[in-house]
């Protein structure tokens, strides 16, 4: 069965188009399916698919939204405003999944009009009690995706959001199975976690009530409300011998105490995270880690660059792809040994990942 996770912090800046990426290549490389959809009205995520500089022309963009072959967001979003079935994109006439580098990971292509589906869906969770032909509006996007998912075999959907609390983010957030919550060790992103406990909290009553109110509240309903918090992602810090710098320590800590403080607490009341004991038994051969804790990963510096250019996650870069870049000279080693040093964070992190979810 298709597994949902969902990364979502709406505090931008947090890596959590990239984390996205590379976490959906790390599972792919462990011979899993993967399907990324982006739903931030940004396509970040589709860029860093197509290649920042892949698509040095308008056209080029232009040309891959205008092939039928190619499934996207744009033609997914008109057909659920017109009120659509979501079956109707299941025989691939309005186009397939993207391929991307890897064979076992594909992109579900984002684009601009999803704000408008997301303006959609907020109206429809608070008036479709007075207007039934709305109604379906919000279980519909996340139903395609998981029938979707089922036609190509997908073992995981992992959902990039953006960073905003709209209704879009809140369907596909409490119609997942897991979600993960990058940080960056700074003062508004501790911040987002206190908003993120009150926001997720009113989610998860304001879709209950939409769910008695209109009929849905049937076991097998898209839209679950009850995804399970596998954890955070500490990362763009910068390290010191290997650990987080002291400036970034203290705020890496401060969001584990805002975390398990307040976050943690209100999740448990709500039924809407992951046992506590099977994350610790998890995370007890990582001496540096805790619940809810699944990873700290330093700043990717230049290597960004590079893995961008050509579409490939930093942990996948060869020594010749990084030395090729002309951009390192004598720290070639040193570069070369923190690739290595991120491809174990990201299989460590994917292994967890597949062991929680299981």
């Amino acid at each position: 069965m298709t597994k949902a996770i969902c990364f979502f912090n709406h505090k931008g800046g947090v890596s959590k188009t990239t984390t996205t990426f590379n976490v959906g290549w790390a599972l792919a490389n462990k011979g899993y399916k993967v399907l990324m959809v982006d739903l931030d009205s940004q396509c970040n995520l589709t860029g860093l698919v197509l290649g920042y500089g892949k698509c040095k022309e308008d056209s080029e963009l232009e040309n891959f939204y205008n092939n039928r072959h190619n499934l996207t967001m744009e033609t997914i979003v008109e057909s659920l405003i017109n009120g659509n079935n979501p079956d109707l994109f299941l025989d691939g006439s309005i186009g397939n999944i993207t391929d991307t580098l890897n064979p076992n990971l594909f992109l579900l292509a984002g684009h601009l009009n999803v704000s408008e589906l997301d303006s959609q869906i907020s109206v429809s969770l608070k008036i479709a009690v007075g207007v039934p032909a709305t109604r379906n509006i919000p279980g519909n996007l996340p139903k395609l995706l998981h029938k979707l998912a089922a036609k190509n075999n997908i073992d995981y959907i992992l959902y990039d959001l953006s960073p905003n609390i709209g209704g879009l983010n809140e369907v596909i957030l409490m119609s997942s199975d897991y979600f993960i919550v990058p940080t960056a060790p700074d003062f508004f992103c501790w911040q987002a976690i206190g908003s993120l406990t009150k926001n997720i909290s009113k989610w998860h009553e304001e879709i209950n009530h939409f769910k008695r109110s209109n009929g849905f509240d049937t076991a097998n309903y898209a839209i679950k409300n009850a995804p399970k918090f596998l954890g955070t992602i500490q990362q763009r810090y910068r390290p010191r011998k290997g650990s987080p710098a002291k400036s970034f320590d203290k705020w890496i800590e401060r969001i584990k105490e805002e975390v398990n403080s307040r976050f943690v607490p209100t999740l448990n009341n709500l039924n809407c995270i992951i046992d506590k004991n099977k994350i610790e038994e998890i995370l007890k051969t990582s001496p540096t880690l805790e619940p809810y804790d699944l990873a700290h990963i330093a700043d990717f510096n230049s290597l960004i660059a590079i893995s961008q250019e050509l579409r490939i996650p930093v942990f996948s870069l060869t020594k010749e792809q990084i030395a090729n870049s002309g951009q390192f000279g004598h720290s070639l080693n040193t570069m070369d040994e923190s690739k290595k040093n991120f491809e174990a964070e990201f299989n460590d992190l994917a292994e967890r990942i597949i062991k929680l979810t299981d």
